[in-house]
């Protein structure tokens, strides 16, 4: 059984809390935040222990796995510290703003010994699971167009504002975009170059496009929150294979279809989450790649395996990539005209 200690008791730190909730391999033990009110009503739901201060929880030898929930701007300072007293981390995404932390965090994992693993969800979705299978498999002949859209209203809930606040975010470039600029990666492999563009408020990128630059292949990704609160968030991409078309979005119900270029449409069947325990209680399937990645890093610690999917360093390039994106817009902000 793994005990694990929660870092950060807001939206996400009750979306990973309840994963655990439903792992029949690990143990939510204890959990903190500076608003110590929010870290006991989690742990009060899931039979944890609450707790103002992280450093509580890296002193507690009972503890096999620090889980950090926290803004990126504080990724790396709890990160390496976690790792430097000894325990596994998992941190949401993106490991950090800065490449220079993501790097810090990266040589900390590999001098410690522990586990680590940046939290790129994307790469557990469903969906997206099906995309990666089709490509690899290659079924459909070869990939010659890929596109894909993340869209939100603007997000104002974040504690003290801390989302639209450009240099704690990286803003919607870093924060909401880094999840397709990441599967990219994971997907096609390193692109040889990237063109973006887009619009800036308060110091951050809060809409862009970005062209990736692959032989034999056209591949691009838009993604912002400057949408009103009344737009509904949307995740989409579209596949265009040599021998059909596979065709994803959250607006649509089945959300996933391929369209064979014989004719006709087809709903593939989506990977269920692998759930030993049939009393594991909750909503799994609302849970989706949240609840995938979770448990595979938990079986990751269980068997004492290095994690795979996301290793370190593949979680530092996708930081990597994503400052060329921001070079690639400023060095045009420069060029053609101010904000």
């Amino acid at each position: 059984m793994v005990k694990v200690g929660l870092v950060g008791a807001g939206f996400m730190g009750h979306m990973h809390a309840n994963c655990y909730s439903n792992c029949p391999n690990a143990q939510l033990v204890a959990v903190a935040d500076v608003r110590k009110e929010n870290a006991k009503e989690i742990a009060k739901a899931h039979g944890a222990k609450a707790f103002k201060s992280a450093s509580t929880l890296f002193r507690n030898e009972g503890i096999d796995l620090i889980d950090i929930c926290l803004p990126t701007y504080m990724h790396a300072k709890f990160a390496i510290r976690a790792m430097k007293a000894g325990k596994n981390v998992i941190t949401e995404k993106p490991m950090s703003i800065k490449v220079s932390e993501a790097r810090r965090m990266v040589k900390t994992a590999r001098e410690t010994g522990v586990k680590f693993m940046a939290a790129h969800v994307i790469r557990f979705w469903p969906e997206y699971q099906v995309l990666k299978k089709y490509y690899d498999e290659g079924a459909l002949g070869n990939l010659t167009v890929l596109s894909l859209s993340r869209v939100s209203p603007n997000p104002t809930w974040s504690w003290e504002n801390w989302l639209n606040n450009a240099p704690l975010s990286g803003a919607a470039l870093v924060d909401l975009h880094v999840h397709d600029a990441d599967f990219v990666r994971y997907l096609l492999g390193e692109p040889l170059g990237v063109d973006t563009t887009g619009t800036k408020k308060g110091g951050g990128w809060d809409y862009v496009f970005t062209n990736y630059y692959f032989p034999n292949m056209a591949v691009c990704a838009e993604g912002g929150w400057n949408m009103p609160a009344n737009f509904p968030f949307s995740m989409a991409y579209r596949a265009v294979f040599e021998k059909g078309v596979l065709d994803f979005s959250t607006a649509h119900s089945p959300t996933l279809a391929l369209y064979p270029t014989e004719g006709g449409v087809v709903h593939p069947d989506l990977p269920k989450p692998d759930v030993q325990a049939s009393d594991a209680g909750g909503n799994i399937s609302d849970l989706g790649g949240y609840f995938n990645e979770i448990k595979y890093f938990v079986d990751c610690i269980e068997k004492g395996e290095e994690p795979t999917v996301v290793t370190p360093e593949d979680a530092c390039k996708s930081v990597e990539l994503i400052a060329q994106e921001i070079k690639s817009a400023e060095k045009k902000l420069k060029k053609y005209g101010e904000e």
